[in-house]
């Protein structure tokens, strides 16, 4: 009994092998499909140089600006730009809640971190 399943056994390894191998021939045989065509490349976005710069703000404009923006974080401030008291004091609690040297002026680190 074990000859002959030893036989069946290598029958149905030699019919799988021969099925696979049609299997394979026949992929072969079909023709390839063209390739795709290539994408068009994407546009390239200009150069930051050729925007126009953006004028720095300063006196009035500036104040206002911070202001508006420690307003946003919380404080509530007239939007008149003028540096006054209130204002430098909004300041200065601004920057200490972020780490910063509390001078109670928009310096550039100040400035950066309300986001002008």
């Amino acid at each position: 009994m074990s000859i002959s399943m030893r036989h069946l056994g290598l029958a149905a390894a030699v019919a799988f092998s021969l099925g696979m191998a049609g299997c394979a021939n026949d992929q072969a045989a079909a023709p390839a499909a063209p390739p795709a065509p290539a994408a068009a490349p994407a546009p390239v976005p200009a150069p930051a140089a050729a925007m126009p710069a953006a004028k720095p703000m300063a006196g009035k404009q500036l104040n206002e600006a911070v202001q508006t923006a420690l307003n946003a974080n919380g404080a509530k401030l007239k939007v008149d730009g003028s540096m006054g008291p209130k204002t430098r004091a909004a300041l200065r609690a601004f920057q200490h809640k972020h780490h910063l040297r509390p001078t109670g002026r928009p310096d550039a680190a100040t400035l950066k971190a309300l986001g002008l």
